[in-house]
């Protein structure tokens, strides 16, 4: 059997790091990597460039060199930090995503192949009402995202779509509540909070938080971030009636997460320290989301729930991962 070659952009992020690991299990995985910056997982796949993917010689050079089969395209500026730098943000998240999905087209074209794309969305597309109640479904409240995260989301999730019907490219797209990682710390989100109390827990600091206590938001634990992305990848076209799906797993208050951080690190100590901007995009995001469509078509169920998600994957591996001087 040939191998299978898959690029990975901004393979140094969260998601990018569990994917290398979970792919290089398997000798049959030719990875390639883009990212700005050097890692040290690069010693782990078979190629890393080092670039933006606003870079049309870096692309080229690419789509001349290999036989791409899938493609997971993860570079992104994310909500907090696309705020600050909107032209960047569009840039990047916009017409970056346009020269991926046109190197997979150009692919298409060069070896007569099909190609499986998968986009990482989020719940950033949703701008609620906050009287609204109802677990959000795919096709709700995503006409008018309040930020330039989401609608360089939305936007992208169009094109993708787009580009689908008149080429071979596969686009595959999940809509992400936060993710909760143990193992990597997250930068620039909006539903940073949640991993960042652990993590200091985990590392004996305080925590200034910078939302309201009883803010809400989704999560889900990294393991089920990644089992989401294999499932949808491995399911075959014939049971897809959407390009873009929902997963979610719980929904805690930030006072739920602090208890529940409290049963486990009873020294840890939390301040607030309101940051109304991030409080209005958190305000507008859906407390509670419906992936029945997910379940549905690729048969998604989260492995771990809240309890389970602390209980058996966040509080052993972070133990571990600082007990190594992270």
């Amino acid at each position: 059997m040939q191998n299978k070659v898959i690029l990975i952009t901004g393979s140094n992020g969260e998601i990018g790091q569990a994917l290398i690991k979970k792919f290089i299990k398997s000798s049959l995985n030719q990875i390639i990597t883009i990212d700005l910056k050097k890692s040290e997982n690069d010693c782990l796949v078979h190629e890393a460039f080092h670039g933006s993917i606003l870079d049309q010689k870096l692309i080229d050079n690419i789509n001349k060199k290999y036989q791409i089969n899938e493609v997971y395209h993860l570079a992104a500026i994310l909500s907090t930090k696309a705020e600050s730098n909107p032209a960047l943000a569009t840039d990047i998240n916009v017409n970056g995503t346009k020269n991926i999905l046109n190197l997979s087209v150009k692919q298409c074209e060069k070896d007569n192949n099909p190609i499986l794309f998968f986009f990482p969305s989020s719940i950033a597309v949703y701008n609620i009402h906050r009287s609204t109640k109802q677990k959000i479904d795919e096709k709700s409240f995503c006409e008018n995202p309040l930020t330039i995260y989401g609608k360089t989301k939305l936007i992208s999730e169009s094109y993708g779509v787009n580009i689908e019907k008149n080429s071979n490219v596969d686009f595959r797209c999940v809509r992400f509540p936060g993710i909760i990682s143990a193992t990597s710390k997250p930068t620039g989100g909006t539903s940073d909070y949640g991993p960042e109390m652990i993590h200091a827990a985990a590392n004996c600091k305080e925590y200034n938080c910078f939302a309201h206590q009883s803010s809400i938001l989704p999560f889900i634990v990294m393991p089920d971030a990644i089992n989401a992305i294999e499932m949808i990848m491995k399911t075959p076209k014939s049971n897809l009636s959407s390009n873009i799906y929902n997963i979610t797993s719980f929904s805690p208050t930030i006072e739920d997460l602090l208890s529940k951080i409290l049963y486990f690190f009873p020294e840890f100590k939390m301040n607030f320290s309101i940051n109304e901007s991030r409080q209005n995009i958190i305000n507008s995001w859906p407390d509670y989301i419906n992936d029945q469509l997910a379940k549905n078509d690729w048969g998604w169920a989260p492995k771990f729930n809240f309890d389970k998600s602390y209980k058996d994957y966040l509080i052993p591996n972070i133990l571990k991962y600082y007990s190594k001087g992270k």
